[in-house]
């Protein structure tokens, strides 16, 4: 069962008239310059793909059911039909987190990982602790600026190494949910140890994932889509936006379909599917993916048997996050040629004692903002959303607690009550989330008026034109 949830403007002011916060495609609606008004749909259709191919058409599909919301001008009363009845939002509830995230953290806050070390590791630490992260500390943009990390400048950090360069101090890496973290930029960040003339840990390497809180997928996500990388969980950990690839290769119909995985890649995959012709695909014969801990996945069900020759292409989600941070880390510190005393472990209880050697920032959160809004990402939604609930109850970002920072910060600095609202995620993944077409025109309303300093009206997709939309 499909389920979409669209939010059509039917006539806007000149500055939202070419934006169509929705995601169906082709959908047409005639104006009406009079009104400010907002149509929220649910369309409920069997199957898949061929729900998203709808022809244009002012009227909506049999069976669907439509809530509208509007304000004449110059009035604060909200007229409509269905506009108090609550729909799934779905991909509408990014507003909900733009909102919130621009409002509490500013277009310029950025995530931040953080390679730390316990402080009578230096011979010269600075005043206060996590003081380098200001001075000392390296610091890069990650993924879609620079992309590396550098060793400290400014006050030149200096280590205590043994001769043969063992460090005696445990590393911890402070995860961010940086959703633009990749392995290359991991791996840039770690080599920092190796600049400084480290061979050897003796102690721990611990994967602070502090910062975000458990359970790691919200209440109500589909457990069918779980394994596509459109529901890779945002965790503390995310490298490579916690999804990778493999490829699925077969000797013609009948025979089991045979993983082929990059050399490298710190997963496991056991095949039990069987290719078929083509014709007799899907329906009653589809693959079939199961997680298990540890990042190992079963595959059952079947496949096509001819791809146009090449190998059945297959994207995965990443089923444990943690495990996938200790497997790259163990695997990039190797390939540095640092070995170690201890172990690699998850960490939920900061350090006191730790010190930055370097640090990863992302992009600006306006440019995560618009990437979240522009391509409708629910990695980029979670995490942004998580990361504007640790910041504003310095406690770990839970889906829970989550939900309640964006309720909180909009009522707070927008004066938007969604307390009725039931809100589940950031991204709108959840079949749980509930909104009615009222409380949405507010979150939209808001924006439109203030816009001058949000900026995010520029940040949505234009039907046509760009984003999700074109």
């Amino acid at each position: 069962m499909l389920k979409l949830s669209s939010l059509l403007p039917l006539a806007l002011p000149p500055a939202l008239q070419l934006k169509r916060l929705m995601r169906l495609k082709h959908h047409t609606v005639p104006a009406k310059p009079v009104l400010t008004m907002f149509l929220a749909a649910l369309l409920t259709a069997s199957g898949s793909s061929p729900a998203l191919a709808i022809k244009a058409s002012p009227e909506p599909l049999q069976g669907s059911n439509v809530a509208v919301a509007y304000q004449l001008p110059g009035s604060e009363v909200v007229h409509g039909v269905n506009q108090e009845i609550y729909f799934h939002p779905a991909s509408t509830q990014k507003l909900i987190t733009a909102l919130a995230a621009t409002l509490f953290l500013g277009e310029d806050f950025t995530f931040d990982t953080r390679l730390q070390l316990q402080r009578n590791a230096l011979l010269n630490p600075p005043a206060e602790p996590g003081a380098a992260g200001a001075d000392g500390a390296a610091s890069a943009t990650s993924a879609q600026t620079a992309g590396s990390a550098s060793a400290a400048k400014g006050e030149n950090l200096k280590l205590k190494l043994d001769p043969d360069g063992t460090l005696h101090s445990n590393v911890t890496i402070k995860f961010s949910a940086d959703p633009t973290l990749t392995i290359n930029t991991y791996r840039k960040l770690l080599s920092n140890l190796q600049k400084y003339g480290v061979k050897r840990i003796d102690g721990h390497v611990l994967l602070d994932i502090s910062r975000v809180g458990t359970p790691i997928r919200a209440q109500g996500w589909n457990w069918s889509d779980i394994p596509a990388c459109f529901t890779a969980p945002a965790s503390a950990v995310i490298l490579g936006r916690n999804c990778t690839f493999i490829q699925l290769e077969n000797s013609g119909p009948g025979t089991i379909a045979r993983p082929k995985i990059p050399a490298g890649l710190p997963l496991t995959v056991k095949s039990d599917a069987v290719a078929v012709a083509n014709r007799d695909y899907g329906g009653d014969c589809e693959l079939e993916v199961n997680l298990y801990q540890g990042n190992s996945y079963h595959l059952d069900g079947c496949i096509p048997a001819d791809n146009n020759g090449k190998p059945f292409p297959l994207s995965l989600d990443v089923a444990d996050p943690v495990a996938w941070g200790v497997s790259w880390t163990e695997k990039i510190l190797n390939g540095l040629g640092i070995s170690m005393s201890g172990e690699i472990r998850p960490e939920r209880t900061p350090a006191n004692d730790s010190v930055d050697l370097a640090r990863v920032k992302s992009p600006a959160l306006g440019q995560l903002v618009e990437y979240m809004l522009m391509h409708s990402n629910n990695l980029y939604a979670d995490a942004i959303a998580k990361n504007t609930a640790y910041e504003y109850y310095s406690l770990p970002a839970t889906y829970n607690r989550t939900a309640r920072a964006l309720r909180s910060i909009l009522n707070q600095y927008a004066d938007i009550n969604l307390s009725h609202a039931y809100i589940v995620d950031g991204s709108g993944l959840s079949a749980h989330n509930l909104l009615t077409a009222s409380e949405l025109l507010e979150v939209l309303t808001y924006i439109k008026n203030h816009d001058d300093k949000l900026h995010l009206i520029d940040k949505l997709p234009v039907s046509g034109k760009k984003g999700t939309l074109h």
